[in-house]
């Protein structure tokens, strides 16, 4: 029987349907040398990529096995150019990397099916749940937990693009954020803090416009919990001056008007409950990973060329990328999108490239997330460089200019209250 069993997780294993199984994971032996071996996987070389080469729409067929259809899209019909840079490695914190080796093999999970909002996982404390992932839910539950550092900061800008008509509007946002309130690697209290643990959240934010004048001190206050469920809140509106209980991120909702879902932030803010997993396999594709892009107001212009059509392209460097390529589709029958292609990066298992369909198939919208190197990986995730998501069938984009970004600070859990959202949105 127990021999029959194994047999069972085995098969289910290797058709990417997990169910109430471990995922392969040995204890200890991870270090951040052989991090890329025993996480995930070396992207293979690209014959004829070399630094000084910029792949185009005159090029970019002779690399089309390593640029998917989406960013294919965007260089043939819009322009888009990737400037070649090498390959570099990343590994995450060590601390991170010590919970990893802590309680690896500790984790169970099971796909909940037709239970979107029943938690799918027991036993996870810190660092990444599946080194090796085997199947496309547990590249799911690597990004859920993948290594952004404990907390951080980022001030940004907001650009509505036409391909026809060019910036129609800007916007300044600062957003902080405390985006391990529990299981964390860097900083104490580790791996939880208490008064966010007793509540079940595992992540705070807080975000306010500064520019311009009549979108100043409009701000929100929200919490993600450990359980998958909506994030809940309140917004600041100035005007008003008055405070709103809301909830943020319920399916289809476009943040702030933008082209870009709350489910889009970072390339999916939603659970792996939430989703059908499939892993399409494993695959080198070009990414913006180590961008070289500058942050500061100063570079955006240089970043973005906003003069010429279609006004959202940017200048980054482009790297070939290990990733799981998983395909993605709701179990919400009201869900906005018929299915994604999500692109995982192998070492982070952030999320450099999303490819979204529309409910009758058609291609609606491409997002790349384009990172910086880490200032000191052994302490600190890599920084935010740009995000960018064009929706093809309307042409049009929204663009977000890096003017700042900090992590692991320390950010005092009492800020994340409603007091100070007013006196932050003043």
């Amino acid at each position: 029987m127990k021999k029959g069993w194994w047999l069972i997780v085995g098969i289910a294993l290797a058709a990417g349907l997990p169910g109430g199984v471990f995922g392969k994971c040995k204890p200890g032996g991870i270090t951040k040398d052989n991090w890329t071996e025993k996480v995930g996987f070396r992207p293979e070389a690209v014959p004829g990529w070399k630094p000084g080469l910029v792949v185009d729409a005159s090029n970019h067929n002779q690399f089309k096995k390593y640029i998917p259809d989406g960013l294919a899209l965007l260089i043939s019909r819009y322009g888009l150019r990737l400037a070649a840079a090498p390959y570099k490695a990343v590994h995450p914190s060590l601390g991170y990397i010590e919970a990893t080796n802590r309680y690896c093999g500790q984790v169970t999970y099971r796909d909940t099916k037709d239970k979107s909002r029943e938690r799918g996982m027991d036993g996870y404390v810190a660092g990444l749940p599946f080194p090796d992932p085997q199947n496309g839910l547990e590249v799911a539950w690597n990004y859920h937990y993948a290594y952004n550092g404990d907390d951080g900061g980022y001030h940004y800008g907001v650009y509505w693009v036409s391909a026809k008509n060019g910036v129609e509007r800007t916007e300044e946002w600062r957003w902080l954020y405390i985006i391990r309130a529990m299981h964390r690697t860097d900083l104490d209290p580790r791996p939880h803090i208490k008064e966010f643990e007793d509540k079940g959240i595992a992540y705070a934010s807080m975000t306010w416009a500064i520019e311009p004048y009549d979108k100043a001190g409009f701000g929100a206050l929200y919490y993600r919990y450990v359980q998958p469920k909506d994030q809940e809140g309140w917004i600041y509106i100035p005007t008003m001056r008055r405070t709103m209980k809301a909830t943020f991120g319920t399916r289809g909702d476009a943040w702030n008007s933008t082209d870009l879902l709350y489910e889009d932030v970072r390339g999916y803010m939603g659970y792996p409950e939430w989703m059908h997993w499939k892993l399409l396999g494993r695959r080198t594709i070009l990414a913006p990973v180590h961008s070289g892009i500058k942050a500061g107001k100063q570079y955006r212009d240089q970043t973005f060329d906003f003069k010429t059509p279609p006004h959202w392209n940017f200048r980054a460097r482009w790297e070939p990328r290990p990733v799981y390529e998983v395909e993605v589709t709701p179990k919400f029958a009201d869900y906005p999108y018929s299915r994604m292609i999500i692109y995982f990066d192998a070492e982070t298992f952030y999320i450099p490239l999303k490819v979204a369909y529309d409910k009758k198939g058609k291609l609606w919208k491409v997002l790349i997330n384009a990172f910086n190197d880490s200032p000191d990986m052994d302490r600190k995730p890599l920084e935010i460089g740009t995000a960018l998501v064009v929706d093809v069938q309307a042409e049009h984009a929204t663009v977000f200019p890096s003017y700042n970004f900090f992590s692991n600070k320390g950010l005092p859990p009492g800020q994340f209250t409603l007091t100070n959202l007013r006196k932050m949105a003043k």
